[in-house]
């Protein structure tokens, strides 16, 4: 049975892809993933998690985890989520655990 954090850290998988390729992102669509009790963790955590995923030269991105590229927006989203979306879910795991961790 899955925990709170690994479901938890699933949903957000999907956001922290946008985020990280720089395609527009709503609040309300984070906040109807993980209610407003949680948002403020998930904003930091996705915010954190996405910063490491990729990278822009020139304007073109690159995947930083396996350093592939350049990408459209598009192109990366689609390489990050069908690729690299057990990876991302571990990190977001890790980081969620860690922001429960100082808030308690």
């Amino acid at each position: 049975m899955d925990s709170g954090i690994s479901i938890t850290a699933e949903k957000l998988v999907d956001v922290t892809i946008k985020k990280a390729c720089h395609i527009k992102i709503d609040n309300q669509e984070i906040i109807k993933l993980v209610g407003i009790s949680s948002r403020e963790i998930a904003f930091r955590v996705t915010d954190s998690i996405s910063y490491w995923l990729t990278s822009s030269q020139n304007s073109l991105l690159y995947c930083k985890i396996c350093n592939k590229g350049p990408f459209t927006k598009k192109g990366l989203y689609l390489h990050l989520s069908r690729l690299h979306r057990q990876d991302i879910k571990a990190l977001l795991e890790e980081e969620i655990k860690r922001e429960v961790r100082t808030a308690l």
